[in-house]
């Protein structure tokens, strides 16, 4: 996986089923065919329209360099899969939302062959030259390819615990939603989960030149001038 360096770099925060906000927001970013969009995990579940945003997302990797990470709700559903126990908690934690977007009063056979693949080839992680990409959290002494697994999807972000990661990259990440739906920007860490689903906002940035996008789960656009966050990045 490689980000063209002639085009930007973009990550989008948890959507969490906010189809109208994702479409909202790819017209509003309108990425090139030399762009990478990094969606950070956790598109589905929550939300009302899952089914939405994943078509959405197979159209917009026919038209940009698109990378999808796995979330937490992905591995749920994933799981949801193989066994009655792991379906339940998946339905409880927010699958019953994605399955009725399918088919109200619908079961999880409902979702179709062509969506389940597409979450099942969700990436663990997305690491370029200067930034890496992750759904919750990570060791900052370890490599992306020694990461255990829990951290990259179930880990809460803990301002007062983050450190560089080892390469001196920014992590750009989601997952741990944040007070007031504002980006958190750490320097060694952004996180961008603004809380869609909750009244909150989607948000996209491009990391290299700090441009913020934000759109609430019903489709409207924030102006730029409320976004008071700015570029980034890696430590020196």
């Amino acid at each position: 996986m490689l980000a063209d360096p002639d085009g930007r770099l973009v990550a989008l925060g948890d959507i969490h089923g906010c189809a109208d906000a994702l479409e909202v927001l790819l017209a509003a970013v309108q990425p090139r065919q030399n762009d990478t969009l990094v969606v950070l995990g956790d598109f589905i579940d929550q939300g009302r329209d899952t089914c939405g945003v994943i078509d959405l997302l197979i159209e917009w990797s026919n038209k940009c360099n698109l990378i999808w990470l796995m979330g937490n709700h992905e591995e749920m559903l994933i799981n949801a899969l193989q066994n009655e126990t792991a379906r339940r908690y998946w339905e409880q934690a927010g699958g019953m939302s994605t399955i009725y977007s399918y088919r109200f009063g619908g079961v999880l056979a409902d979702v179709p062959a062509d969506h389940l693949e597409f979450i099942q080839a969700s990436h663990a992680y997305f690491e370029c030259e200067d930034f890496i990409f992750v759904h919750a959290n990570f060791d900052p002494r370890l490599a992306m390819s020694q990461q255990p697994v829990h951290l990259l999807r179930w880990a809460i972000l803990d301002p007062d615990e983050v450190q560089w990661h080892v390469s001196g990259k920014t992590v750009f990440c989601g997952h741990t939603e944040q007070p007031e739906s504002e980006v958190l920007h750490l320097g060694c860490v952004v996180c961008i989960d603004t809380a869609c689903w909750h009244y909150g906002w989607l948000t996209a940035v491009d990391v290299r030149s700090g441009s913020v996008w934000q759109s609430s789960r019903f489709g409207v656009l924030r102006e730029s001038g409320d976004i008071p966050i700015g570029p980034w990045s890696p430590r020196e």
